[in-house]
This record gives C-alpha cells, structure tokens and sequence, in this order.
C-alpha cells in the first residue's frame, strides 16, 4: 500500500514538474510582446467571444486610454506591467466564472493551456 502510494505521489510531481502526456508540450516562457521578463504565451480568439460586448475587456475604447493590442500597453507601462498576470487573470478567468456561475456558457475557465499554448510563441 504504502509503495502504492509512493508511486502515485511519484507520478503527480513528475507530472507537475514536465506536464501532462495527454496535453502535449508545456508553454514556455520568453520575451513575447517585447515584454521586459518572459511571460507565458497567450492566445485569445475573438470569434469565441462574440457574445461579448468588446468593452468588457477593452476599457481604451470607453476611457480613451490607448489603441491598438491589449498586449501594446500591458507589457509596456511601466505601472501596468508588474500586475500583468493578476490583470489578465482577474479579468479572462473571473468572467469565465461569473458566465458558468450565471448558468451560461463559459469555456473552459480552468484549461489553461486554451489560453496558455504550448505550440510557440503567441501571435501579436
């Protein structure tokens, strides 16, 4: 039982530490969007996200705050950058929660590598 055991807690933490068999290769981090420490890379379809109003994430088109790609900002100021993963986390996952919480359709909040892909660096 106890060998059992061992192997069990073997397994998870080499599957912790190298990724799942089953999900293929592990993003990894580097200097996407020119950011200034590498970061995972990300990707985000906008034809999934069609039933949502674009200012729900777009905040520069209500309060004029910039243009371009939400990456262009977030990765560049300098007030910003410190709370990247915290802003798109909060933002991408909490939304995710709030739709399947509401008995919407959701995606995937938890899958991370939906977001987080493994196949080389994200498109800018």
């Amino acid at each position: 039982m106890r060998n059992a055991f061992l192997a069990l807690l073997a397994l998870g933490v080499l599957v912790v530490l190298s990724g799942s068999p089953l999900t293929g290769p592990r993003p990894v981090r580097d200097r996407y969007f020119a950011a200034p420490e590498p970061i995972l890379p990300m990707i985000f379809d906008h034809n999934d996200h069609g039933d949502v109003n674009c200012i729900e994430c777009h905040h520069d088109f209500a309060d004029d705050s910039g243009s371009g790609m939400c990456m262009g900002c977030h990765v560049s100021d300098p007030d910003l950058w410190p709370r990247l993963e915290q802003q798109f986390h909060g933002l991408c996952l909490g939304c995710h929660a709030e739709r399947e919480a509401a008995g919407r359709s959701a995606g995937p909040p938890r899958a991370c590598d939906g977001c987080h892909h493994g196949g080389g660096p994200a498109t800018p």
